[in-house]
This record gives structure tokens, sequence and C-alpha cells, in this order.
């Protein structure tokens, strides 16, 4: 009897051994899709001066670079069409099948421009191709990030899911990471040759290999399965449009509130203050890298003190330390006092990350099941697309129109406030559920 009751315990605990082996491995998958996804993505716009020497040759080198960043922005534009196509697969066919999908697509344009032949070697068609690349890239990292937080919030318990909300984030910044240290090995060292600028993005094939090991662990939710099975009829997009509207636009201020937050600090100050003070340029390098594992280090923090605590408190002290950042950033600036600088925008990253971190565990519940990729894929690129899209030109408008070289602060600190807000009216929606 004493054997019988040992060998069923050893049972018991090999079978939750191995269930546990099995939810950790499709996590993994869905953490290491997102990694190279954000790594491929990110590419086009570190390598963007080498881009515009290569395939814009005809034109001087500011109207090069314009070229350039015009094809970059077009991946914007293609965000929303991904987030349809995906979110659709996504609520009708499964979660699973969606990554999959947008995880082997994303390679495909990546190497592809790692191949494409310079503007001396084949003309127009060059840029031509470049654009279809680069539209193709933005189609497939659509249905990517925000299928990624649904795939593993669904996966796991309740009680993790700022946590896992926030390393679903931190896998996207790791990935902008990866992207900027292989780009300036490549790019900047003059051991290499001229076409060591292609390496990064013939990188994309390894790393797709790896990915595609990993995504046979990839199965469907448990959430989606029971939702499937008690109701197989799924509302029409058209339907959720009309009806869900008011719950999409919170999703669209909440996403592009927390994508200025984001791209302001981490990604175009270091393009901002060099306008303002040209000595630190040589130091912003290794100094970007710094603010991003900052970043990325503050988030998983956000996510376990959300998980035990109130959400909303979080993302509060949040906004009061992005304010306090900004002030000390500001004055530091107007004293030219640079590694107060430096210090006061490391503060600013660390203050926004509970934005980043927790918006797709706070949206996950607007939607039912059958509808939540759709409303959150949509929503999300519409946001980034409207407000992260368009903020490099804003910065710079902003800035000539009010003749206000502070003016990108205040710009973040509005949409700071913007996020704060949406979270917090669907932080009383939740209350009153």
């Amino acid at each position: 009897m004493t054997e019988i009751t040992k060998t069923n315990r050893l049972s018991y605990r090999e079978k939750r051994f191995n269930k546990k082996e099995i939810i950790n491995k499709k996590i993994i998958a869905a953490f290491l899709g997102t990694i190279i996804e954000y790594y491929d993505y990110s590419l086009y716009g570190f390598s963007a001066g080498i881009i515009a020497s290569e395939f814009f040759i005809k034109t001087n080198k500011i109207s090069s670079l314009l070229y350039a960043f015009a094809i970059y922005s077009i991946s914007y534009f293609s965000k929303p069409l991904g987030a349809l196509f995906f979110s659709k697969i996504g609520d009708k066919y499964g979660r699973k099948l969606s990554l999959k999908i947008s995880l082997i697509g994303m390679g495909i344009p990546t190497i592809l421009i790692g191949f494409l032949p310079n503007y001396k070697i084949i003309g127009v068609f060059a840029s031509l191709f470049l654009i279809i690349y680069r539209f193709l890239q933005g189609f497939f990292i659509s249905g990517q990030y925000s299928g990624a937080a649904i795939y593993v919030i669904e996966h796991v318990k309740d009680k993790y899911r700022y946590i896992t909300s926030a390393l679903t984030r931190t896998s996207a910044a790791f990935g902008l990471g990866l992207g900027l240290i292989i780009t300036d090995l490549c790019n900047s060292s003059m051991v290499f040759f001229d076409w060591c600028w292609r390496i990064p993005f013939l990188l994309s094939a390894p790393f797709c290999l790896i990915v595609i090991y990993f995504s046979k662990y990839l199965e469907e939710t448990p959430e989606y399965i029971k939702s499937i099975n008690r109701n197989k009829n799924i509302p029409s997009t058209l339907s959720l449009l009309k009806n869900r509207w008011q719950d999409i636009i919170k999703v669209i201020f909440l996403s592009g509130g927390f994508g200025v937050t984001y791209k302001g600090t981490i990604v175009l100050m270091k393009d901002y203050l060099p306008r303002i003070f040209p000595e630190i340029k040589p130091l912003l390098s290794g100094f970007s890298l710094f603010i991003l594992l900052s970043f990325c280090f503050s988030m998983p923090v956000a996510g376990f003190l959300a998980d035990r605590f109130d959400r909303q408190k979080i993302i509060k002290w949040g906004l009061y330390s992005a304010l306090v950042s900004i002030t000390i950033l500001s004055l530091s600036i107007n004293l030219k006092l640079i590694n107060l600088v430096l210090i006061s925008n490391i503060m600013l990253a660390i203050s926004i990350a509970p934005f980043n971190a927790l918006a797709h565990g706070i949206m996950i519940d607007i939607f039912p099941v059958t509808e939540r990729y759709r409303g959150l894929a949509i929503g999300h690129a519409l946001g980034t697309m409207l407000m992260s899209g368009t903020l490099g030109y804003m910065f710079s408008a902003g800035i000539k129109f009010f003749h206000f070289p502070l003016f990108p602060f205040f710009y973040i600190i509005f949409f700071s406030f913007i996020a704060f807000l949406m979270s917090d009216s669907l932080n009383k929606k939740d209350n009153k559920i």
C-alpha cells in the first residue's frame, strides 16, 4: 500500500513538473518570437544613414536621409492592415496559428533587405523593393506584440498578469537592444567592409530558425479553447468596430500614450540631446544602451508590484516620477549641467516603465476572448501609427513652431497623462464589473 502511495505521489510530481516545463516552453517561444521580430523591425531604423547612401545616391545627403525615413514610416501605415489580418486569424482560428505565421513571415523581408542589390546595380528598383520589404515588416510585426501578450497572459494565472505583460514588453525592448548592439558593431567599425551593414539583416535567418524550432511548443491557450467551445459564433470585425468603438478608442489612446513615452524617451532622445549638447554625441551610443537596459529592468519590477498592489497606484507613481524627472531634465538643460541631463534621462526612462509594462495587462479584459485579439491589435496598431509613428515629426514641428527647444518634454508628459487617464477609466470599469 505504501509503495502504491509513493508511486502515485511520484507520478503526480512528474506530471506537475512536465506541465510546468511545457508551459515554460510555450512562454519562452512567445518571448523569443517577440525578441527576434523586434530585432528585425529595428534594423532599418538603426541603419537608416547607410541605407540612404546605398539606395538614394542621386540625391544629397539630407534628401537621401529624408527618403530613407519616409520608407521607415511606411511600416506604421501597414500595421493596421496587418492587425486586421492577424487578429482575425487569432480570434477565429486561434492565437497559436496567428503567432506562427507572423513569426515566420517577419524574417523573410528582413533577410531580403540583406540581399537587396543597391541603386548602383538595379537602379530605382532597389528603392521600390525596399519600400515593399519595409511594408511587409510593418504588416507582419502587427500580428506579433499584442498576440504574444494575449497568448502568455491567457496561459498564466491571473495573479501573474502584470509581470507577464511586463516581460512581453521587455522582450520587445531586448529585441531593439539586440538590433542596436549588432548594427553598431557592423556599421561603426573600420575593420568591416562596406557590405557589413547587411550582416544584421542576414543574421535574421539563423535567429528565425531558432524561433521556428521553439514555435513547435506553441499550443492554444486554455481560455481560448474554453471560449470557442462555449460559443462558436465569432462576431465579425465590422460588428466589433460598430459595437465596441468606444473601447477601441481607449486602446488607441492608451497604446499611443505609452508608445510616445517609450519612443520619445528611449529612441528619439539620442537624436534630440546632441542638438543641444553636440559634445555628448560620442557618448550617446553606449549611453542609449544603458538607458534602454534601465527601462528593461524597470518594467518587470513595475509588473511585480502591480500584481501585489493596486496597479493604478504604480502607474500614478510613474506619472509623478516622470513629472519630477522632466522638471530636473529641463532645468539641467537650461543650466547646461550635462551630467545631470544624463542622470535625469535615466530617471525618466525608469519613470515611464509602468505605462509600457502594464498596458496589455490592463487592456486584455476590455474585450471578450473571441474579440480580444482584434480589439487589442487594431487599437494598438492605430495608436502607434497616429501617435508614436508621427512622434519624430511632432518633436521637430513643435520646436520650430513654438520656438521652444523643450517642447518634446511637454509632449511626453502630455501623453503620459493621456495614458494615465485611459488606464484609470479602465480601472474604474473593472471595479464596476
